[in-house]
Parts: C-alpha cells; structure tokens; sequence
C-alpha cells in the first residue's frame, strides 16, 4: 500500500497538471479576445480548439484527483468525513497542508481569472452581434417614409384678394 508522502505526492502532481491547464486556458483567453478584437476568424477557430481541449483535460483530472484525495483519506485513517481537499488540508501535517492551501488558492485565483475574461470576451462578443443586427435591419428594412427636412422660411408675399371687380372694362 502507497504511504502517505506517495498518496501526496502524486495529489501534489495531479494538482500541478490542473493548475498548468488553467494557466493554458487563461492564456489561450487573452488570444481569443485579441482575435475577437482584430476579426481574425480563422486564428480563433483554432484558440477556441486550444481552449476547449485544455478543458476537456481539466474535466478529465477530475476524478483522478477526487480518487487521490480518497486514498489520502484512507491513509490517515479518516474514513467516513466530508472528502474534499478543504477537509484533507485540515488533517495534513503542516509542510503537506502548505503545499494544499497554495494549491486552492492558486485555482481559485486561475477559476476567477478565466471567469472574467470569458465574461468580458462574451460581453465583446453580444456587443458586437447587437451592432451587426442594428446594421443588417437597417439595410434589410430601409425607412420607408421620405425624410422630411425644414424648409427654408422665406417671407411670402402677401396677396390680399380684391373684393371689388370692375366687371365693366
């Protein structure tokens, strides 16, 4: 049976790999937002490729990482509790606890990160479908009324009717 320092160790590795995927994916973002920004279609194909392989990979370490954290539990003895990665810090020896804590705090910082700027390239990319939509109307559906402009005041000059004809000329 692995020790403890082994059950660690590779959480340690796994938690590495995830937290690198998300520096990828949080890379990957800023070029899809430049692509965004530049129009470059064909390059943002292949970022959004990038980014969603990065996530399938994160999706992935998952349950090696829940399976990790279980042996951990197993090796300390601690059966039975709440199996997540805030509960095993608390039961860790120090040097291991450190190493954790770093760990959550760093994915949460690279979670938020990513969350952001997919908000902020979503947002561009609303933004920018609402102006195409406006546009498109506009040449789809042209004003049909004929635009009215002022028009320029000049002093008419005043008929006043005659009221007596000389029928006798």
């Amino acid at each position: 049976m692995p020790s403890l320092e082994d059950e660690v160790r590779a959480l340690s590795q796994l938690m590495d790999q995830e937290v690198e995927r998300y520096r990828l994916i949080a890379d990957e973002l800023d070029k899809e937002a430049d692509c965004l920004k530049k129009g470059q279609i064909d390059l943002l194909l292949g970022v959004i490729k990038k980014i969603e392989g990065h996530t399938e990979f994160v999706h992935r370490l998952q349950s090696p990482i829940e399976t990790s954290i279980e042996r951990i539990f197993e090796a300390l003895g601690k059966d039975g509790e709440d199996k997540t990665l805030s509960r095993l810090a608390a039961h860790l020896p120090p040097v291991h606890r450190t190493k954790v804590k770093s760990y959550q705090q760093t994915l949460v910082l690279f979670q938020e990160r990513v969350r952001q700027m997919n908000e902020k390239n979503r947002t561009f990319i609303q933004e920018h479908l609402a102006f195409l939509g406006d546009l498109t109307s506009w040449l789809i559906n042209p004003v049909t009324e004929t635009p009215c402009y002022p028009k320029a005041v000049h002093p008419s000059p005043v008929v006043t009717p005659s009221y007596a004809f000389n029928k006798e000329v």
